[in-house]
């Protein structure tokens, strides 16, 4: 079920960005990037104000945090993250989805993100088609993700 950010959640969410990095993305990034990216343990108190300002996307499954997702004004997808215990079950891409339809509804001709190597095919399969490859620096460590964009040709 997809619902709305509440007060709390950034605890769970804090630990999902944390464990989707070192357990999931770091099957295409190096520990040292890993760590530049998500540091050494997750941090809620960073989360309790960044969610409070962007009010993610949450998708719950039986009452736990699976995934999550922020959602800019401007049809920017900022940060999306599953819960390693729910990778491969369709969440982020209902998460996407919804997303999409959201900017679409209000008008907006595309959405875009910045895409990791382990996220940028399953943003294709969902029609988002790979802008540039572009490199950003986190603590003086380069990662390399993928400029992406879904334009609503209607």
């Amino acid at each position: 079920m997809i619902r709305n950010f509440q007060p709390g959640d950034h605890e769970a969410i804090a630990t999902i960005y944390h464990r989707a990095i070192h357990e999931i993305a770091s099957r295409a990034y190096t520990p040292e990037q890993c760590h530049a990216w998500a540091g050494e343990k997750p941090d809620p108190e960073r989360w309790k104000a960044r969610c409070e300002l962007k009010r993610p996307f949450i998708y719950e499954v039986n009452g736990e945090i699976a995934g999550f997702l922020e959602l800019d004004t401007d049809g920017h997808i900022d940060c999306a993250y599953i819960n390693p215990d729910h990778q491969r079950q369709g969440i982020m891409s209902r998460l996407v989805r919804h997303a999409v339809s959201i900017c679409f509804s209000f008008g907006l001709k595309r959405v875009h993100t910045e895409a990791s190597h382990c996220a940028q095919p399953m943003f294709e399969k969902l029609g988002f088609g790979t802008v540039l490859e572009n490199r950003v620096t986190i603590r003086g460590v380069e990662l390399l993700n993928y400029k992406m964009e879904l334009r609503n040709e209607t």
